[in-house]
C-alpha cells in the first residue's frame, strides 16, 4: 500500500504537534502563578470588589472582571499567603467569597492572576 508523500507530511506533522503539545502540558508547574514574578500589572478599574465590613467579608464578582482568572490570592503585609484558590475552572458568573474575620485587624493584599498579568487591590480591617 502507498501512502502520498502528502498525506505522510500530514501525519508526521500532527504526531509532531500532538508530541510537542504533550511535553509543553507535562512541563508546567503547578505553582507558576505564585512563582512568576515577571506577571503584567493590570488595570484594576474593570472588576467588581464588594465589602461586607461589618463581618469581613469580600466579594468578588467574576463578571466584572474582562479576563479569565486563574488563582486569588490574600496576603498579609508581610506578605504571607493566607489564602491561595485555583479558580481557573469557577464559572465566569461566579461571585467568589472571602471570609477575613479570622484574620483579625490589619492591611491584606488580594491577587487576582490570570495566565498573564496580575491585579491587586489592598483591604484595610479596622
Amino acid at each position: 500500500m502507498k501512502i502520498s508523500k502528502s498525506l505522510f507530511a500530514f501525519v508526521l506533522l500532527c504526531f509532531i504537534s500532538n508530541s510537542l503539545f504533550a511535553q509543553s502540558i507535562a512541563s508546567v508547574d503547578e505553582n507558576v502563578f505564585t512563582s512568576n514574578p515577571t506577571l503584567t500589572e493590570l488595570p484594576d478599574e474593570n472588576w467588581s470588589f464588594y465589602k461586607d465590613e461589618e463581618n469581613q467579608l469580600y466579594f468578588i464578582d467574576f463578571e466584572q472582571i474582562n479576563f479569565n482568572l486563574s488563582e486569588i490570592i490574600v496576603k498579609n503585609d508581610d506578605g504571607d499567603i493566607l489564602i491561595q484558590d485555583d479558580v481557573l475552572d469557577l464559572p465566569v458568573n461566579t461571585i467568589y467569597e472571602i471570609d477575613l474575620s479570622e484574620y483579625g485587624v490589619g492591611n491584606y493584599h488580594v491577587e487576582l492572576r490570570s495566565f498573564t498579568g496580575i491585579i491587586r487591590k489592598q483591604v484595610d480591617i479596622k
